[in-house]
């Protein structure tokens, strides 16, 4: 059986239309019709099109004294039924009529050879992108439809096309129904995005978690006191690898809630840009919606529901409507058994244990598959041990292909963290790396210490230039001139310590004697 594919132009604009396994298709301006055309001009069915042999003919059902024709190829039909081996187009009756309604065209038919990781779309008519086995595209999570959007080719251009879904399709972070795709146009639907380029699908996401771009995050807000403006975040750069597992920490307010929000674009920062995957993220928002989770300091729940219950409904509210309730009640199960809740199913919320509670927060985010996890203080009033394997259940979520970025007060489990950031007075970054290296770093021998120290807005700046002189900063700064351009970010400090590529490692200055004040060690002095 060989179905058609249909070009809709009615004006300036178009659409497409697949028989699918249908042997007739109708047009008219009846709503029953499969082809509707909004024109009192029209007859309610006008024209079928019927298949015989795998050859299509359209059949001209148009009345005698109607207000329009049937053409095919600019011509009056021949014959009441002919082969459809041209343009149809419906005018209103007369000879000086020469606008047509509407006109539909065949498209010509191909058929793929071959899939890659990279999907040529000029080999194929349609291809058929979403959650559904017989897609050529297939991107499992809950909230692609079945069939989410399709592309098709037409033997010069390529059209994108939503086929009702509903998270809908963005194309440059614009929901569309239908577009004409050009070079570099990014095709968006939660937890998957593509470039079109020459007539190619070319992947954007990547497979294991959203890596993260905060170049030089500014965020400034009134002072009702001074009547000026004063800084929450200053001049901060780092990334966050995909898959990572990343802690933010500091004293109260140095800005770290901020800094989250603005990466996550809760509050979206004064100054600096965010980029998640090498896209602007604030001009992209709208395509992450169904990626970014956030589990924020407070829990919200039904305390009268069950585990089982609470996540269900939950995952009604936020999945696709038409998700068959097999895979929901699937999709349920596989949270409970991420947050290690299994046997808890049926206990009611208010009887579980705070550790518990957070981790009902967690699973309710797990339900939507996101890419990164961004969490307030998750930690916040647990024991020791209760704090060491939430911890630790971050760090397993991560190694599924999750970026996690947390917040927490709790300094005796950061060496479950990849990287742990420092926040000094005024939101400044004061140290990016391994949780084991802060001591030597900040010359301290205690995290109390070392917080009690960046309450001061001068020390703080004083550390957060010795980041700006670190070999990290400077080859970080490097990579986002080549990606971003130049001067997006604070060019590193001047000092001692030089990059990794500016100088071999035997002409690197041996380290200076460390004077041993105050409570320092390990080769560097108080500040």
């Amino acid at each position: 059986m060989k179905n058609l594919i249909l070009k809709i132009r009615e004006g300036d604009l178009f659409r497409f239309f697949d028989s699918e396994v249908r042997t007739e298709v109708t047009i008219g301006s009846r709503r029953t019709a499969d082809i509707v055309v909004k024109s009192q001009t029209v007859e309610p069915v006008q024209i079928r099109l019927l298949q015989k042999n795998n050859v299509w003919y359209a059949e001209d059902l148009t009345p005698e004294n109607a207000k329009s024709a049937v053409l095919l190829d600019g011509r009056r039909f021949k014959r009441p039924m002919m082969k459809l081996d041209g343009a149809l187009s419906i005018r209103r009756a007369g000879k000086k009529e020469k606008e047509d309604i509407v006109r539909i065209t065949p498209v010509r038919q191909f058929s793929r050879k071959k899939i890659g990781n990279n999907f040529d779309l000029t080999a194929k008519t349609v291809t058929t992108v979403g959650s559904g086995e017989n897609c050529d595209i297939r991107v499992n999570n809950p909230l692609v439809s079945e069939k989410h959007f399709f592309i098709v080719f037409d033997g010069a251009n390529c059209f994108v096309e939503d086929a009702h879904s509903v998270s809908g399709t963005y194309v440059n972070n614009k929901k569309v129904k239908r577009q004409k795709l050009g070079d570099y146009d990014r095709i968006s639907i939660p937890s998957a995005a593509y470039i079109f380029y020459r007539n190619t699908l070319l992947y954007s996401t990547a497979e294991g978690g959203i890596r993260i771009d905060a170049v030089n995050v500014c965020k400034q807000v009134r002072d009702r006191n001074s009547r000026g403006k004063v800084s929450l975040v200053t001049n901060v750069t780092f990334r966050i690898e995909a898959g990572a597992f990343v802690a933010v920490v500091g004293g109260s307010g140095a800005g770290k809630s901020t800094l989250l929000d603005c990466i996550n674009g809760m509050r979206p920062a004064t100054g600096g840009k965010i980029y998640y995957d090498t896209n602007d993220y604030y001009e992209n928002m709208n395509t992450y919606k169904g990626v970014v989770g956030y589990v924020p300091q407070k829990d919200i729940m039904h305390e009268d529901l069950t585990v089982e219950q609470s996540l269900r409904y939950t995952a009604m509210l936020r999945m696709r409507a038409d998700l068959p309730a097999g895979e929901l009640a699937a999709r349920v199960s596989q949270a409970i058994a991420d947050v290690r809740l299994q046997g808890k199913e049926k206990l009611r919320i208010s009887a579980l244990s705070g550790g518990q509670k957070k981790r009902v927060s967690i699973a309710m985010e797990l339900l939507s598959d996101p890419k990164v996890i961004f969490l307030d203080e998750p930690t916040s009033g647990l024991s020791p041990d209760l704090d060491m394997e939430m911890m630790g259940l971050l760090k397993d979520l991560s190694k599924k292909g999750r970026t996690i970025v947390v917040i927490t007060h709790a300094m005796e489990n950061l060496d479950k963290c990849d990287r742990v950031a420092f926040l000094g007075r005024g939101g400044r970054l004061c140290f990016y790396g391994e949780a084991k290296e802060a001591f030597r770093w900040f010359n301290r021998r205690s995290y109390s210490r070392i917080f009690a120290a960046l309450t001061d807005e001068e020390t703080s700046e004083t550390f957060a230039k010795k980041y700006r002189r670190s070999p990290y900063y400077r080859e970080l700064c490097k990579q986002l001139a080549e990606e971003y351009g130049k001067g997006c970010c604070l060019p590193p400090e001047e000092g001692d310590v030089q990059a990794p590529w500016e100088k071999k490692p035997k002409d690197l200055p041996k380290p200076r004697a460390a004077a041993r004040t105050g409570d320092g060690a390990n080769g560097e002095e108080d500040v």
